[in-house]
């Protein structure tokens, strides 16, 4: 996040101090819309909770195995989730914040297909229709930054569908076992 947050700082120092720092602003933001958002994902996550490929992948927590058996451990899972949802906000700062808004000046709209594209490209390895959907993904949240000028809505909607997938796996792990 430091690195990557630092780089795009000094880029946007730079090239783009006329605008928010990619994405940051949250004029005007209404938190209905996300909602909305992540309420239709929570059916979408359930079924996937209920697939073999997903549930080998998640919860992403697993990988931090030999932390769950300390005597802190549910420091440890919450430390572990906090630390999982910052590499969001590194996501979206840099696909959202700064692969469109920083190249709409030259692209415009046109900026959002090739982030989305490459977005899809670090799905690659997991699950076949998580991989799918971010693309799909990746275009709704490029518009709605492009459109909204926040990358905040589209953090939320991000996160909050990561975390349900952190939820779904444990379930459905715990439920299959």
């Amino acid at each position: 996040m430091i690195v990557v947050a630092g780089c795009l700082w000094v880029t946007w120092k730079l090239f783009d101090k006329n605008q928010p720092f990619y994405g940051t602003s949250i004029k005007a933001f209404d938190v209905r819309p996300y909602l909305l958002m992540l309420l239709i994902m929570v059916p979408l996550v359930a079924i996937a909770s209920t697939q073999k490929d997903f549930l080998l992948m998640y919860p992403k927590l697993k990988n931090v195995e030999f932390f769950l058996h300390q005597k802190n451990a549910a420091l440890y899972k919450l430390l572990y989730e906090l630390s999982y949802g910052i590499d969001f906000l590194t996501i979206e700062l840099f696909f959202r914040g700064f692969l469109v808004l920083a190249f709409i000046k030259w692209f415009g709209k046109d900026a959002i297909l090739p982030m989305a594209l490459f977005y899809c490209t670090i799905h690659f390895g997991k699950p076949i229709g998580e991989c799918i959907s971010s693309y799909f993904g990746g275009i709704i949240l490029g518009v709605i930054t492009y459109h909204t000028r926040s990358i905040f809505g589209g953090l939320m909607v991000h996160l909050g569908i990561a975390w349900l997938m952190e939820l779904g796996g444990y379930l459905g792990n715990t439920l299959i076992q």
